[in-house]
């Protein structure tokens, strides 16, 4: 019974090495100075915290040495924009911004509450591609936009796929928002 109990705990230690991320957390504040209405100053921050994130991952070639070599995994990054506009010491509003491609377009998924705006870039211009309202029924989105108008959903390796009724084929068609991993 001690063997079988020391084997286990031996390969939960072995799955959790193996399971494990490098994080990069990043912050920046920028404050700025206002006055308001009745002359008193105060301050406004926008804060802005990346997320790096990385899987450790090993040399399969090196499993039964001791200091096995890294490989590279690719690298997911998140940001959050805090914006406090007013003089308590909370922040007001809260925006997640992950990162997707589609169709060789790099997209902004600007995730604020329950809502999700999809932008791209254009010559250093964004323009608003759609926007998605988080359904009643949990976990799925409704598309309303210029180029797809339908039901979204985020899958298993964290790609947003849209299904939507595609008038030329008269049929439902899938677009799906790969996840950038840099």
């Amino acid at each position: 019974m001690k063997k079988i109990t020391l084997s286990i705990l031996f390969l939960c230690a072995i799955v959790t090495v193996n399971a494990q991320s490098d994080v990069m957390k990043t912050s920046k504040v920028k404050k700025t100075v206002r006055v308001n209405e009745k002359g008193e100053a105060y301050e406004t921050k926008v804060k802005v915290i990346t997320e790096k994130t990385q899987r450790t991952q090993f040399d399969p070639n090196q499993k039964h040495q001791l200091n096995q070599d890294r490989i590279e995994t690719p690298v997911t990054v998140e940001k959050t924009v805090m914006i406090d506009n007013d003089m308590d010491p909370f922040y007001d509003k809260s925006t997640e911004i992950q990162y997707f491609n589609h169709n060789g377009k790099k997209y902004d998924f600007f995730i604020d509450n329950d809502n999700v705006l999809i932008t791209y870039r254009i010559d250093d211009k964004k323009v608003n591609s759609a926007r998605a309202y988080k359904s009643k029924n949990n976990g799925f989105y409704i598309i309303t936009g210029d180029e797809f108008n339908g039901v979204g959903y985020f899958n298993k390796s964290n790609d947003f796929v849209v299904e939507y009724y595609d008038h030329v084929s008269n049929g439902v068609e899938y677009a799906v928002f790969e996840s950038i991993e840099m």
